[in-house]
């Protein structure tokens, strides 16, 4: 009987240990999720678009498995910014981005990237759906938060408050360009200009807002680089990605 209770004590011990053993890594899934990234993107270029979405679902998956076995890893925050990337950026499933993004921003609020997460939900309602109402709603959650960008170079509450007027004033980068284009031909028309060159510094600035409100913004490198799976991206000495180009803002 003794023996028979020994038994039983030890099942749990041994479950443990079992389970312990059978779990991959987080290093592990992190390399996973890179590996079938390259493979998505290799696809891609191989022009196999069912084949590439089939890879890019797969490292979402390894990435839902990170954060299910590792829900309290610093990394979770990068981790669950990448699985709303994949979605905007490979999938084009806009609804599942912003999703992932709220995530980020409901369960990391203190972190740069909650940041990120509350422009892109915005950026995306506003360029990807065209949800103008969405979009101004979201613009406005970003500044009621962040104001203004402590860091100088992210210019992320800048832009907002840029698109937010543009929403509120039913205009476009288009308007606005037109709109310049229009001035400009009005100065020489009346004979302002003397026929010597100059530089259109509106023009320049509103190309530069276009450039803004066209590209995905930067992220600022909130990316932990052992997360990043994007194969296209620099790369440190060891090997390891960094940021995805197409989140460069333009300079």
């Amino acid at each position: 009987m003794l023996k028979l209770r020994n038994v039983i004590l030890l099942i749990p011990a041994l479950i443990f240990i079992f389970s312990s053993c059978s779990k991959p890594s987080e290093e592990s899934l992190l390399l996973d999720a890179k590996n079938k990234m390259n493979e998505a993107i290799k696809l891609e270029e191989d022009n196999k678009p069912d084949e590439a979405k089939k890879a890019y679902g797969e490292v979402i998956e390894i990435y839902k498995k990170l954060i299910d076995d590792y829900p309290n890893s610093e990394k979770a925050p990068s981790v669950y910014s990448n699985i709303a990337k994949i979605y905007s950026d490979n999938l084009r499933d806009y609804n599942n981005a912003i999703k992932y993004y709220k995530e980020v921003s409901e369960k990391f609020p203190e972190t740069r990237e909650a940041k990120y997460a509350m422009f892109m939900i915005a950026f995306i309602y506003d360029e990807m759906l065209k949800d103008k109402d969405m979009a101004k709603e979201s613009y406005k959650k970003f500044l009621d938060k962040y104001p203004k960008d402590e860091d100088p170079n992210e210019k992320m509450s800048e832009s907002a408050r840029m698109m937010l007027e543009m929403l509120d004033e039913n205009r476009s980068i288009e308007d606005i360009i037109k709109n310049s284009a229009g001035s400009s031909d009005s100065t020489k028309q009346d004979g302002t200009d003397n026929g010597e060159p100059k530089n259109d510094d509106t023009k320049t600035n509103v190309q530069e807002n276009k450039d803004t409100k066209k590209e995905t913004p930067k992220d600022m490198n909130l990316q932990n680089k052992e997360t990043s799976p994007n194969s296209d991206a620099p790369s440190s000495e060891n090997g390891e990605v960094l940021e995805h180009p197409k989140l460069q803002k333009k300079k």
